[in-house]
């Protein structure tokens, strides 16, 4: 595993830990998004070139949009690191159905040695969340759908049956 990938992970759990000790009023199932994505996420790390460059500071619009035009991608979100970022910072990637990512917002040098963590999502629903929230991006915007997935965690048809079996989907 890599330095960054260890790295990531330690911060995602120290917040989730932090979060779930200091929310005692939640009765929701999963405290933070942290929890959430360290229950259901899987780490990502073989990169490959995007085919395509998206907009600076613009993820989660640039993975939607090369969703909808690479039909053979698949849209993944939730934490990111690299060298010269310290803290997890939310973000969206695809992936090939080989689970290779492709990142068309973090391109560079500079992101060369980036880590991710995240789960990938079935395209019906990004579709659903996009048309019901008008907003790019899911977990970060989970607010606009009631919490629901923090309260309840993800409905069985949201994660990509490729990279998330039952096996390692949390009861």
């Amino acid at each position: 595993m890599s330095s960054n990938l260890d790295r990531l992970l330690a911060i995602l759990k120290e917040q989730a830990d932090l979060i779930d000790k200091l929310n005692t009023r939640s009765d929701f199932q999963y405290k933070s998004t942290q929890r959430l994505v360290l229950d259901y996420g899987k780490p990502f790390v073989k990169k490959v070139k995007s085919p395509f460059k998206g907009e600076r500071k613009a993820c989660f619009e640039n993975c939607l949009k090369g969703l909808l035009r690479y039909p053979n991608l698949n849209y993944c979100e939730e934490f990111a690191i690299s060298d010269d970022v310290d803290i997890a910072v939310s973000h969206a990637w695809l992936v090939n159905n080989d689970g290779e990512l492709i990142d068309p917002t973090w391109i560079g040098e500079r992101f060369k040695d980036s880590a991710y963590f995240g789960v990938v999502f079935t395209d019906d629903f990004v579709r659903e969340i996009a048309q019901k929230t008008k907003c790019y991006g899911i977990l970060d915007n989970d607010y606009m759908n009631e919490h629901q997935l923090k309260r309840e965690g993800f409905p069985t048809h949201a994660l990509h049956p490729i990279f998330h079996s039952s096996v390692n989907v949390p009861e």
